[in-house]
C-alpha cells in the first residue's frame, strides 16, 4: 500500500511540474529568463518517472 502511495505523489509531483511548465512557457512572452526555468522541465519529468518506476519494480510483491 505504502508503494502505490509513494508513485501516486511522485506521479502528481509530475503533473504539477508539467503545468508550471506550460504556465512559464505561456509568460515567456518578453521575458527571455523564464525560458530557462521551461526548458529543462522535460527532464525533470523524465527523472521523476524513472525514479517512480524504480520505485514501484523496486516494491513489487508476486501475486499468489
Amino acid at each position: 500500500m505504502k508503494s502505490e502511495l509513494v508513485v501516486l505523489l511522485l506521479a502528481t509531483l509530475c503533473l504539477v511540474l508539467a503545468l508550471v511548465g506550460h504556465i512559464v512557457i505561456g509568460f515567456m512572452l518578453n521575458i527571455s529568463a523564464l525560458g530557462m526555468v521551461a526548458a529543462p522541465m522535460p527532464f525533470v519529468l523524465m527523472v521523476v518517472a524513472v525514479i517512480a518506476v524504480k520505485y514501484a519494480a523496486a516494491h513489487d510483491k508476486p501475486a499468489h
